[in-house]
């Protein structure tokens, strides 16, 4: 199986994750404007609850997630999906729709030179406009899945942040979320090192797990967690 068809598949694994992705989306909600840039946008997992926006770009890099995209959301007119590559400085060309917001969901972690596309999305963004970057955290947690889905790191705030910083952006806040979904990712890619998630797992997860997981850390906000969300303005 080629890589591109492992990120397919996990891609359509996580689209029944249902509760998980609204909580993902609830944790970003607030810093969200109304001329969104998708970078990554997959299947349009997280390009469905945009819909409500004024204009939404969806590019990815696999013209088969292009092509589902389009497929997809034909009968949105605010929604444009175009094939682009974060490392690819096109992306600042992009800057034509007037963006007062970038989303990247699980996607820095795929590019060789992150800084660089972050460079290139800061370059993107209107004045005073925000990014909003969720990666995977925590190198001791990279194993087999990481790998088959091409993941070239993982990171934390004193990887992430200097990096952010070092692009142009300013950070508004930084935190972590999912300190219970360590436990599983640990497990499933270190000790039993699966290479592709297991959907009885992630439907199991979403259906018990995240709605309770959400509750408690919207009281106590968790220390660490299987995600980094960072909120960056182009000052």
């Amino acid at each position: 199986m080629q890589a591109t068809d492992i990120t397919v598949s996990d891609l359509e694994t996580m689209a029944g994750a249902v509760h998980y992705r609204r909580w993902m989306f609830r944790r970003v909600e607030q810093f969200l404007g109304q001329r969104i840039l998708e970078v990554g946008a997959g299947i349009g997992n997280f390009t469905e609850l945009l819909l409500n926006r004024e204009l939404v770009v969806a590019s990815d890099i696999h013209p088969d997630c292009v092509a589902h995209l389009r497929r997809r959301f034909a009968g949105h007119p605010g929604v444009v999906a175009l094939q682009m590559d974060a490392a690819d400085p096109a992306l600042v060309q992009l800057a034509r729709y007037d963006l007062d917001t970038i989303v990247c969901m699980n996607v820095l972690e795929h590019v060789a030179d992150d800084v660089a596309a972050l460079r290139h999305m800061f370059a993107a963004l209107r004045t005073g406009g925000r990014l909003v970057l969720l990666a995977p955290a925590f190198l001791f947690l990279f194993g087999t899945v990481d790998r088959s889905l091409q993941h070239h790191r993982r990171y934390t705030r004193r990887a992430l942040l200097p990096k952010v910083q070092q692009a142009g952006f300013c950070v508004e806040r930084s935190f972590y979320m999912n300190l219970v979904g360590m436990v599983g990712w640990f497990v499933n890619n270190r000790v039993v090192k699966r290479v592709e998630e297991s959907p009885q797992q992630i439907l199991f997860f979403d259906r018990f797990m995240a709605p309770v997981a959400e509750r408690i850390e919207r009281i106590i906000p968790p220390p660490v967690g299987l995600s980094l969300i960072a909120v960056c303005r182009r000052a």
